[in-house]
């Protein structure tokens, strides 16, 4: 027999015991973080917790320091303007560290001499063989494998790294335990039994500090984590793909409606060769099927194009391709794209972020999620803009319903 979570809590003073409960375990998880991040060092330990906590923490403080007057318009571009250039800022430092501390592995190449050694490069040859009958074929030059960053951490590192670990499982902690605290103040669960919970002055507490960050981490968070995917993709490599997923599609649709169109009916400029084949098309299927050998010849011009406009595509992927190898080839070059995709990304962060507040904002329309008690409007100019730009959507959209 099934006994709900609520029967559970009303069985005692259990729900006003979880707070503790989940405090401990917190500094258990904690404990257990640093400890492995001290044992691999900073070099070798995820920075995605920290470099979303610094980057909430810094906009944080500064949206609050230098939040101008004025409307709420005023101040939500101004606190979005705010929260792109520390997502920008912070992600600029950690591409610099990644570059600087990350471990590497890669081929370098080293001038050889005649008192090189074999075993001390790795080389395909050995001395007493460079003054062979082939020395124009030779190349003074040999590659090697450069490894850095895989010696033991110094004390600092280790101290860096058990940091960087904690932190990376306390964002998360503190994630959880705010969603869960929110869900229940700006829910029916308030009025049940899991609303013992916030009796408690511990999760009180951490409830007012949940009403003030929570939804503006959460926004830096979408931002920074679609970002840190462009990071990894490149600029120009995200430009292929849209072209190849999207145009391959709209080839496709295109190449099919093409023959249905007025266009094919043209006989003179640009559409005559269009409306040749499609002519041809149809007079090859009206031969073997009279009733439906309209429909089926521009069908067969219709496939015969779209075949034609995905062999273009393939070959403009292939030529992209290149340009991403020559791009990622060049170290200048390489940083252009990474920050030119970056921007993009924390576009399409932004985009995807209005979409979560979209959500929100329907749930509170329905009066499933009551935004009011869960969001401190004191100084969240950030939230506060996204939660009214997602209402207006809203409305608008129940308003053509």
């Amino acid at each position: 027999m099934m006994i709900s979570l609520h029967s559970i809590l009303a069985a005692g003073d259990i729900a006003k015991k979880l707070p503790t409960v989940y405090l401990i375990l917190a500094g258990i998880l904690v404990g257990i973080a640093f400890t492995i991040g001290f044992i691999k060092g900073f070099r070798k330990v995820g920075w995605n917790g920290l470099t979303w906590a610094t980057a909430g923490l810094v906009f944080v403080i500064v949206s609050r320091l230098i939040s101008p007057d004025g409307s709420v318009t005023k101040r939500f571009v101004f606190a979005m303007l705010i929260a792109l250039a520390c997502i920008a800022g912070v992600l600029a430092l950690y591409g610099l560290l990644a570059y600087y501390l990350r471990p590497k592995i890669r081929w370098v190449k080293d001038n050889v001499n005649g008192d090189t050694s074999l075993a001390e490069y790795g080389l395909e040859f050995e001395p007493e063989y460079l003054d062979y009958d082939g020395e124009d074929d030779w190349q003074p030059y040999g590659k090697r494998i450069h490894r850095t960053g895989f010696t033991p951490p110094n004390f600092a590192f280790r101290l860096l790294g058990g940091l960087a670990c904690a932190i990376n499982v306390g964002i998360i902690l503190w994630t959880i335990a705010s969603a869960v605290l929110l869900a229940i103040n700006s829910t029916s669960l308030i009025h049940k039994n899991m609303g013992l919970i916030l009796q408690v002055d511990s999760a009180k507490k951490f409830l007012e500090y949940a009403q003030i960050a929570f939804f503006e981490f959460m926004s830096i968070g979408i931002v920074i984590l679609v970002a840190k995917k462009g990071y990894t993709n490149g600029w120009l490599n995200t430009i292929r793909m849209l072209i190849i997923s999207v145009g391959s599609l709209g080839v496709v649709i295109g190449c099919i409606y093409l023959p249905f169109s007025g266009f094919a009916s043209n006989t003179s400029g640009m559409w005559y060769f269009l409306s040749k084949f499609v002519n041809r098309c149809v007079s090859l299927m009206k031969g073997k099927f009279p009733s439906i050998g309209v429909h089926l010849g521009k069908l067969l011009a219709g496939g015969c194009l779209s075949a034609v406009g995905i062999i273009v595509m393939i070959v403009l992927n292939i030529i992209l391709k290149k340009c991403c190898r020559l791009v990622s080839k060049s170290a200048p070059t390489r940083i252009v794209d990474t920050i030119l995709s970056c921007l993009l990304y924390m576009v399409i962060g932004a985009v995807v972020c209005v979409g979560v507040w979209f959500v929100l904002a329907a749930m509170d329309h329905c009066n499933i999620f009551n935004i009011s008690d869960a969001m401190s409007y004191e100084g969240a100019h950030l939230s506060n803009g996204l939660y009214n730009f997602a209402k207006m959507l809203v409305e608008k959209l129940l308003q053509k319903i």
